[in-house]
C-alpha cells in the first residue's frame, strides 16, 4: 500500500511538473508547432469540406514574366502600364475585390524621367478604388513605412484602401498565424492586408491573431500568371478574365528568392501549377513551381483570406485546456510506466505516441482541434525517464554505476572532482568544446611480425607503451576515452570542462614523446631487446557532442562529432610528412606564445571538403635548440614561396632542408612536379590527401 501510494504521488508530481510549463504563454508558439507535423499526413486524408463562396486567385509575377515580351530588360517599377492592363481587365470582368501585395515607393512619373508614365495605373486604381473592389499594401517598418508613392496612395482613395502586409512568426522563425490588425499611432486598429480583402469579400474577421489553415479544399486557391493574364489583356481577350467575377485576386510575386517565408506548411509544400488564361499550364511557365520549404508571401495572404472565408482557423488547445491536456497525458503515462519493465516501457511509450498522433491527426481533420501533441508526447518521454529513474534510484544502483564507470578510465583526482560536482555526470549527450588526441604506434604492423612466435612478449610491450603514455595522459588532466589496439583517444574538457584544453593536451603530447624515449631505452630496448618504438600524435579542437552512448546493456562515456575525426585524420597524416606530432588550426589558435609551432601545411584529409592549416608543435621556446628555431623559420620562409608559387626558389630552400627534415624533402618533390606541371589557377596551397 505504501509502495502504491508513494507511485500515485510520484506521477502526480510528474503531471504537476509536465503542466504547468505547457500551461505558459511562452509554451503557446510550440503547441501551435504540432500543426507542421500534421499537415503532410493530413493531406493524406479526404477532405470533405465544401468549397468556399468566392474563389481565391493569385496572379503571380513568376520568374517566366520577367523573360515575356513585353515585359523582358525592364525592372518592375517599369511595368506599371502593363499592370494597369491587367487590373483594369480584373475591374472589367467584376472581380469582388483585388489586392496588390507588390509595394512600388518610387515612379518613373516625374520631372526629368517620363512624365505621366502612370496615367494608366492611376485610372486603373481609382477605378477599382470607386466601387470599393481595392486593398493595396504597405510595410510597416520599426520608425517607418514602406507605403505606394503619393499619387497612387491619391488614386487609391487615401489610407483607408491600403492595409499592412506584416507577417506575425512564431518564435522559431515560421508563420504560422495571420494579424487581424495592427496598433496604429492614434491608438485605433488598422486592418491587416488579408483581413481587410477577407472582409469586402464578406467574411467575419476576427479582433485578434488567427491559426492559418493550410488545407484548403480542392479548387479554392489557383495561380495564374501575370505574364499570360496581360498578353491576354493586350490582346483585348475579356473572355479570358470571365472567371475572375465575384472572386477574391491577390496580385503579387512568386520568385525563387524574393518575398518567401517558411510557414506551418514547410514539411508539406506541394509545387504552385501556374494557370494561363484558358486555365491549362501556362506557356513559358514551369509545369510548377520547384518545390521547397518556403511560399511566396502573397500566397501566406492567400491563406489568411481562405481561413477566414471558410471560418476553419484551426483551434489550438493552449493555456489552461494544454496544461490539463499534457498533465493527464503525463500522469497516465506515469502509472503505465511504474508497471512495466523498461523495454516493454518503451514499447508502451511508442504506442502511445502512435496513438497520440492518429487521435491528434483526426481531431485536427474532422474538427480543426490542434492537440498539444508535440508537448505531449515530451511529457511522456520525460515521464519515462523520470519514472524509470525514481525506480533505479530507490534500488540505490545509480551511484554505483557511475562510480564503477570511471574508476577505470580517470585519473583519482578528476574522480574526486566529478564527486563533488553534482550533475556534472548526467546521463545523455551534451555539446560542448572538447580538444582530441589520437596517437598510434608507428610501425605496429613490423613489429607485430617481429614478435609473431611471442605473442605474449608483444602483450608485455602493448601493455607498457599504453600505461605508459596514460600516465602521462592523467597527469595533464586528460581523460582516457578508449584504447583501439596499440591506438589511444584521449580528451580535454569532457567529462569536466577545461579552459586551457588546447595547452594541456599539446604539453600532454610533447611530454608523451619525451616519455617514449625514457620508455624505449629502458624496456623496450634494455628489457626486451626490440628496435626502439615510435608514436604518431593528432590533436584538433572542436565542437562535440560527449556523454553516454551505447545500448541499454554496454555504454561508454565518449565523444563524437566532425572535430573528433578530423584529430584522428591528423593522427594518420603524420606519416605523409614524416612528423611525429600534428595539431589543427583550432588548437593552434589558442595556445601560448612560448610554444613553438611550424606550420607545414593546408590539407584536405580524408573523408573532408574544407581545407585546414596542420601544425608541428616543436617545444618551448625557451628549451628549444637554435638548430631547430632556425629549422621553423627556414621552414617557413621556403613555404611562403611556395604558395606564391614561386616553385624554383622554394625548391632551393627546401633542398637545403631535406636533408635531415622528412617535412621539407615531401615539399621538395612537389616543387619539382610544380615545376613540370604548374597547378590551376584557382590552386591556394591546399594540398589532398588521398589516404588516412
Amino acid at each position: 500500500m505504501r509502495g502504491a501510494r508513494a507511485q500515485l504521488a510520484v506521477a502526480l508530481a510528474v503531471a504537476v511538473i509536465a503542466a504547468v510549463p505547457a500551461g505558459l504563454p511562452a509554451a503557446d508558439w510550440i503547441h501551435r508547432l504540432g500543426i507542421d507535423l500534421m499537415l503532410p499526413l493530413a493531406r493524406l486524408v479526404p477532405d470533405g469540406r465544401p468549397a468556399v463562396a468566392a474563389p481565391i486567385y493569385v496572379v503571380a509575377i513568376t520568374e517566366g514574366a520577367y523573360g515575356a515580351p513585353a515585359l523582358a530588360g525592364a525592372p518592375q517599377v517599369a511595368w506599371t502600364p502593363h499592370l494597369a492592363k491587367v487590373l483594369s481587365a480584373l475591374d472589367g470582368a467584376g472581380a469582388r475585390v483585388v489586392g496588390l501585395d507588390l509595394v512600388y515607393p518610387t515612379t518613373l512619373d516625374q520631372p526629368g524621367l517620363v512624365p505621366g508614365y502612370d496615367r494608366p495605373l492611376l485610372h486603373a486604381l481609382r477605378a477599382l478604388a470607386g466601387r470599393g473592389a481595392l486593398v493595396m499594401g504597405m510595410v510597416r517598418l520599426s520608425s517607418r513605412s514602406i507605403e505606394p508613392e503619393r499619387r497612387q496612395q491619391m488614386a487609391a482613395g487615401g489610407g483607408g484602401n491600403i492595409r499592412p502586409l506584416n507577417l506575425l512568426m512564431d518564435e522559431d522563425e515560421v508563420v504560422r498565424r495571420y494579424p487581424a490588425a495592427f496598433d496604429s499611432t492614434d491608438g485605433t486598429m488598422i486592418p491587416s492586408f488579408g483581413a481587410e480583402l477577407a472582409a469586402r469579400a464578406g467574411a467575419a474577421v476576427p479582433s485578434a491573431a488567427f491559426v492559418l489553415d493550410f488545407r484548403p479544399p480542392p479548387g479554392a486557391l489557383r495561380t495564374v500568371s501575370f505574364a499570360a493574364l496581360h498578353a491576354c489583356a493586350e490582346a483585348g481577350d475579356a473572355a479570358a478574365f470571365e472567371r475572375f467575377r465575384n472572386t477574391v485576386v491577390l496580385v503579387g510575386t512568386e520568385l525563387d528568392v524574393e518575398d518567401r517565408f517558411v510557414a506551418a506548411n514547410r514539411l508539406a509544400v506541394a509545387p504552385s501549377r501556374v494557370e494561363g488564361c484558358d486555365g491549362a499550364p501556362a506557356a513559358g511557365e514551369p509545369e510548377a513551381i520547384v518545390s521547397r520549404r518556403s511560399i511566396s508571401g502573397v500566397h501566406v495572404h492567400a491563406a489568411a483570406v481562405q481561413t477566414l472565408l471558410a471560418a476553419s482557423a484551426p483551434a489550438v488547445l493552449a493555456g489552461p485546456a494544454a496544461a490539463v491536456a499534457v498533465g493527464l497525458w503525463a500522469f497516465t503515462a506515469a502509472l503505465v510506466f511504474f508497471r512495466l519493465r523498461p523495454a516493454r516501457g518503451l514499447a508502451g511509450l511508442g504506442a502511445g505516441t502512435g496513438a497520440l498522433a492518429a487521435g491528434g491527426i483526426g481531431l485536427f481533420v474532422a474538427e480543426g482541434i490542434v492537440l498539444p501533441a508535440i508537448t505531449m508526447t515530451v511529457a511522456a518521454l520525460g515521464a519515462f525517464a523520470l519514472i524509470y529513474a525514481f525506480r533505479f534510484v530507490t534500488e540505490d544502483r545509480v551511484r554505483r554505476r557511475i562510480s564503477h564507470a570511471f574508476k577505470h578510465y580517470l585519473a583519482p583526482a578528476l574522480v574526486d572532482r566529478l564527486a563533488e560536482g553534482g550533475d556534472a555526470l548526467r546521463l545523455g549527450g551534451d555539446r560542448r568544446r572538447v580538444t582530441l588526441f589520437f596517437s598510434d604506434i608507428a610501425g605496429f604492423t613490423a613489429l607485430s611480425e617481429h614478435l609473431a612466435d611471442d605473442p605474449e612478449r608483444l602483450v608485455e610491450v602493448i601493455n607498457g607503451y599504453l600505461a605508459c603514455m596514460t600516465e602521462v595522459i592523467q597527469n595533464h588532466g586528460g581523460y582516457v576515452d578508449k584504447y583501439i589496439g596499440d591506438a589511444i583517444m584521449a580528451v580535454w574538457g569532457a567529462p569536466l570542462p577545461d579552459p586551457a584544453a588546447e595547452e594541456n593536451a599539446v604539453r600532454c603530447a610533447l611530454a608523451c614523446l619525451a616519455a617514449l624515449d625514457r620508455f624505449n631505452e629502458d624496456f623496450v630496448v634494455a628489457r626486451h631487446g626490440l628496435p626502439p618504438i615510435g608514436t604518431r600524435i593528432g590533436i584538433n579542437s572542436g565542437d562535440a557532442v560527449v556523454g553516454n552512448m551505447g545500448g541499454a546493456t554496454r555504454l561508454n562515456y565518449t565523444v563524437i562529432g566532425d572535430a573528433v575525426n578530423l584529430a584522428a585524420r591528423l593522427e594518420g597524416a603524420n606519416k605523409t610528412f614524416g612528423s611525429r606530432l600534428m595539431i589543427g588550426e583550432e588548437t593552434a589558435a589558442r595556445l601560448p606564445q612560448d610554444i613553438v609551432l611550424r606550420r607545414l601545411d593546408r590539407l584536405v584529409v580524408k573523408g573532408k571538403t574544407r581545407p585546414v592549416a596542420v601544425l608541428e608543435p616543436f617545444g618551448e621556446a625557451k628549451s628549444l635548440p637554435a638548430g631547430r628555431l632556425a629549422l621553423a623559420d627556414a621552414f617557413h620562409a621556403a613555404l611562403e614561396l611556395y604558395e606564391a608559387r614561386q616553385f624554383d626558389q622554394a625548391l632551393a630552400r627546401f633542398e637545403v632542408l631535406a636533408g635531415g627534415d622528412p617535412a621539407a624533402a615531401v615539399y621538395v618533390e612537389r616543387c619539382r612536379r610544380f615545376i613540370a606541371h604548374p597547378p590551376a589557377a584557382d590552386w591556394d596551397g591546399t594540398f589532398t590527401m588521398t589516404s588516412k
